[in-house]
């Protein structure tokens, strides 16, 4: 069994890097990514009201998938784009839908065979709740921890933080919401 864990982990130990922060991308290359995960509700601004609280809660835990592309313009920074979709779950089992279009820049830190991009991304939210549907603002700061597997291949996990902005003529009707992305991640790398 042990011999097996060796052999299986050698890939990771097996490549030659030129030190610690050293990139293996150049301007160019370019990332497709698969994600899936949880979607944790926070709380709501400016009312405060915490989501998961209550019993029942306002909101349950959900799912969360995107898909993602990037492309390197320095050997450590990839812009890109990410369409994903999301649920969650009302007392009334009412679904909270989004599907988000967002722009996003990465800075990588690079510590081989791992790394460490740090995400920032602006986009629209398209959000329904059954008579309700709206375009709002998001912001969605996020990090991620991935294993190089070869040159091709990343696994690894993100974080993100989805702040929604629903803005209202009426700004005492403005909503702000704010959730969790936990996400398991595949990267291609071509």
């Amino acid at each position: 069994m042990l011999l097996v864990l060796a052999c299986a982990s050698a890939p990771a130990f097996a490549a030659d890097n030129g030190g610690p922060s050293t990139s293996q991308y150049s301007l160019g290359d370019q990332t497709m990514s698969i994600n899936a995960g949880v979607f944790l509700p926070l709380f709501l601004l400016p009312s405060g009201v915490i989501l998961m609280a209550g019993s029942p809660p306002h909101l349950t835990p959900g799912a969360v998938g995107s898909l993602s592309w990037a492309a390197y313009v320095a050997p450590q920074i990839r812009i890109g784009i990410d369409v994903a979709g999301n649920f969650t779950l009302s007392p009334n089992n009412n679904a909270l839908l989004m599907l988000p279009f967002v722009g996003k820049a990465s800075y990588i830190f690079s510590f081989y065979p791992f790394e460490v991009p740090i995400t920032l991304g602006i986009g629209a939210n398209i959000v329904k709740y059954p008579n309700l549907s709206t375009i709002d603002l998001l912001l969605r700061p996020g990090a991620g921890f991935y294993w190089i597997y070869n040159s091709s291949w990343s696994f690894g996990a993100n974080l993100n933080y989805w702040f929604d902005m629903q803005f209202n003529t009426d700004p005492s009707k403005s909503r702000y919401g704010s959730f969790l992305e936990f996400s398991l991640s595949a990267l291609y790398h071509f």
